[in-house]
């Protein structure tokens, strides 16, 4: 017997929930696909961080990534008989556990993972109508639901008396040796890229019209600061921003996309991370960011707010660029130039290992 998991494809963001899962509860950790289209990252890495070996199921995909009818799903709960099967949202593989629970009477425990924000429940901005719809409707099927915000876990408390909250965060003694890993990379852009001497305002991330990077670009071009404000990442919405980049009359630099340690070097340079998307669902680049020492600007819509305090960063309204312009004086007023001869301690306040000791403890009582 082996308890089941699900999930779409594995990121890097979330290796340490999946490996301490399958550790504490033995979980056989399926997913859609080897490799993700929206989110392309370093398979083979991933997968050799992994205490496990992934599962990719087969099947059609429907829609995009995440509509997809799953072959074998039935014959393997049938052969695992597991406790407790965790299903991705409320996705159609969730359906078809859900409908195999219903047909053969199993005593089963069906536990969702959603990644939706706050903002995203209360004030209707999801990415679809039919994922709120399903949200509604469907919720109490599941025993439990794994969510990112203590907010949202209120909120399905209130509505359906379940959720546990497990954000979207690494565990941070991995992180920060990997962190002072890569100083020498750090360096090397610092040299590379003429940074030396100069605060780096940093956006990680797909250059796509919901991260806001208009506002943030007139944002910044009315800021006090002369910071360098680099911009990490590629898509539909890069030659727009650089034109855009162009009417600030400051250093604002496109690297391209990065992956892997190439990624993770940047933020041990920056000062500040800014993320001010006007729809997010959480933002685990704001976990990744805190683990380096690096202080955050992070939209008031972002799951990940629920990881920002006065002690390392402010939240923001994305619409209000005055109110960015300010937030990026401030942040930037209180970071210093990172000194990379030695790593930042962690700005974060929330502990994976307590976290992720609930959640399983959680499960538990669940099964």
């Amino acid at each position: 017997m082996s308890n089941i998991f699900i999930r779409t494809n594995i990121a890097p963001y979330r290796v340490d929930t999946y490996n301490a899962l399958h550790e504490c509860l033995g979980m056989i950790m399926c997913f859609y696909s080897r490799e993700g289209k929206a989110q392309r990252f370093d398979i083979n890495q991933l997968e050799n961080n992994c205490l496990f070996r992934p599962v990719y199921l087969k099947g059609i995909k429907l829609r995009g990534e995440t509509r997809k009818i799953c072959f074998g799903l039935w014959r393997m709960l049938h052969k695992e008989k597991p406790e407790v099967v965790i299903v991705p949202e409320f996705q159609i593989s969730a359906m078809q556990v859900l409908l195999y629970r219903w047909i053969t009477r199993g005593k089963f425990k069906v536990v969702s993972m959603t990644d939706d924000s706050y903002d995203m429940i209360v004030n209707h901005n999801d990415f679809t109508k039919m994922h709120a719809w399903l949200r509604q409707n469907f919720a109490k099927c599941f025993d439990n639901l794994i969510v990112v915000t203590p907010e949202v876990e209120q909120w399905y408390q209130q509505h359906f008396h379940k959720g546990v909250w497990m954000p979207i965060i690494m565990n941070e003694i991995r992180a920060a040796a990997n962190y002072e890993r890569l100083l020498p990379i750090s360096r090397e852009y610092v040299k590379s890229y003429g940074l030396e001497g100069k605060k780096v305002l940093l956006f990680v991330g797909r250059l796509v019209e919901l991260k806001n990077l208009c506002r943030v670009l007139d944002a910044f071009g009315h800021a006090n600061s002369d910071a360098v404000f680099v911009i990490v990442g590629d898509g539909t919405e890069r030659v727009k921003l650089e034109e855009r980049a162009k009417a600030t009359n400051k250093e604002v630099i496109f690297t391209g996309r990065f992956d892997g340690d190439e990624l993770y070097a940047w933020y041990n340079l920056a000062s500040v991370l800014i993320l001010a998307s006007y729809q997010e669902a959480f933002g685990a680049v704001t976990n990744e960011a805190l683990l380096a020492g690096c202080r955050v600007i992070i939209s008031k819509r972002a799951g990940s707010s629920c990881l920002v305090n006065d002690l390392n960063g402010e939240l923001i309204d994305p619409m209000n660029v005055q109110g960015i312009t300010d937030a990026i004086d401030r942040q930037l007023g209180l970071a210093l130039i990172p000194d990379l001869t030695k790593p930042r301690k962690s700005l974060m306040t929330v502990s994976f290992e307590e976290r992720i000791s609930n959640l399983v403890g959680k499960l538990n009582t669940t099964i």
